[in-house]
């Protein structure tokens, strides 16, 4: 019988309060007595060998794939969303699994040759105890972690899973007014999870998903601001496309270019557009040599251990 009116899932910052038998706001975490347990633990609702820059990181073993894999569920209900199908509460009935263990999934990315594995698509804050998992066994055999999330950790997530994580892709999706409106959510975890991981040892990229007509000049101009100040090297702008509840019209090429344009007067090292034809190659800051040219069908980089070859400046990254 159970001890405790309630129990609290401290997976991310909702700290979600469950009576027995109750399910936390992600869709996923469901108390029974004393527990608290994730739904369908291991059951994948996709998982593919993806280019690493698809995540997108751009400074992160650039040129090699990694091996992706979701399960259901997340913590913010963004209109926009471009993954609803596997994240979003009203479709988690009708998901189809494949259930793999962690070892299985390890497994899996040394068969396919993949440096590293990839927690993302739905988000995996909900789901950090099979990542956690997962993980543990990938780092035994040598190959990387990364994780792509909205950044909502509890600051007990936060310290849970740092240890297990080379690499983050975290989102800001804009001011804190764009996260009460079209979000559901809040971006102070975001910024604080930001601040804790810049200075650690992982490595750290930001997308930025542009909506024209609701991202001004002027809020980009303010997180760019914010994340320089946070130490942050680089910054993804990425093209929004219609999807889900959110009707608004595509950003135009002509509008990301202004607003990476502004993003880098806020002297974030490398800011790319993202989903996008505009250049999206990787330049040094100091005496502008093409370090890594990028295109559908092509990836080449000319960086050896962190190093512009022709002026020696240090490039943030990850390159071996």
């Amino acid at each position: 019988m159970s001890t405790a009116e309630y129990l609290v899932c401290d997976f991310c910052y909702r700290h979600c309060r469950l009576k027995d038998g109750e399910i936390g706001f992600c869709g996923v975490r469901e108390r029974s007595g004393d527990t608290i347990f994730t739904h369908n633990y291991g059951g994948l609702v996709l998982s593919a060998i993806d280019p690493v820059e698809k995540k997108p990181l751009y400074h992160f073993l650039p040129g090699t794939n990694t091996l992706s894999i979701a399960m259901f569920g997340c913590n913010l209900t963004c209109t926009f969303c471009q993954n609803y199908a596997i994240s979003q509460r009203a479709w988690e009935a009708g998901a189809q699994r494949t259930y793999y263990t962690a070892r299985e999934v390890v497994q899996l990315a040394l068969d396919n040759r993949c440096p590293s594995i990839s927690f993302t698509y739905s988000e995996p804050l909900v789901w950090q105890d099979y990542m956690v998992e997962v993980a543990t066994f990938a780092k035994q055999e040598g190959l990387k972690t990364i994780m792509v999330t909205n950044g909502s950790f509890s600051e007990e997530a936060l310290n849970r899973i740092s240890p297990f994580i080379d690499a983050f892709n975290i989102d800001i999706k804009g001011d804190e007014a764009f996260y009460r409106d079209y979000c559901g959510g809040s971006s102070r975890p975001v910024w604080k999870a930001i601040e804790h991981i810049t200075p650690s040892k992982a490595h750290l990229e930001i997308t930025t998903m542009v909506m024209e007509g609701v991202h001004t000049k002027q809020m980009i101009s303010s997180i760019g601001r914010h994340l320089y100040s946070a130490g942050v090297q680089v910054w993804h702008l990425s093209r929004y496309f219609p999807r889900y509840q959110e009707q608004k019209r595509e950003t135009s090429e002509h509008y990301l270019k202004e607003v990476v344009q502004e993003a880098q007067e806020s002297l974030v090292p490398f800011v790319y557009p993202g989903n996008s034809s505009l250049d999206q190659n990787t330049y040094c800051p100091g005496c502008k040599t093409s370090l890594v040219r990028r295109s559908w069908v092509f990836r080449e980089s000319i960086i050896d251990h962190s190093n512009c070859p022709v002026c020696g400046r240090h490039i943030y990254g990850t390159w071996s």
